[in-house]
């Protein structure tokens, strides 16, 4: 056996599959974190518009796939809430994210050390 091949025990296996898993998982969440921004720059352009309307002036507003009229004031109210409730969920994401990265470099330095140059853990 090459000294330069290491033997893949079943822990290290694990640890592997757990990178796998986890950089996956990454991805999907940064994704998330896209979407969930795209829709607040909507709603603040959404917010936006609002303040051009009349004051009395019924606002129709969507709720799922309906619509609805409400007044100028219960409109700016939702938008604010719709708002807020996603940056938290994005908030929330970014710490899943972190802790994510986190676990990632531990298990990136672990496998770095047991293969060396042997094993690739870098993105493409």
């Amino acid at each position: 056996m090459p000294e330069d091949d290491v033997e893949v025990r079943l822990e290290d296996q694990k640890a592997i599959n757990t990178f796998g898993r986890l950089n996956t998982r990454l991805h999907e969440l940064t994704e998330e974190i896209k979407e969930k921004r795209s829709l607040h720059d909507q709603l603040d352009d959404a917010a936006n518009e609002l303040i051009l309307a009349d004051d009395d002036e019924p606002v129709r507003v969507q709720y799922g796939e309906c619509y609805f009229e409400v007044q100028k004031d219960r409109a700016d109210e939702l938008l604010e809430s719709r708002k807020d409730k996603i940056s938290a969920e994005v908030a929330e994401l970014e710490a899943q994210v972190g802790g994510i990265q986190d676990t990632l470099g531990g298990l990136k330095k672990q496998l770095y050390a047991r293969f060396g140059g042997n094993i690739n853990l870098e993105e493409q």
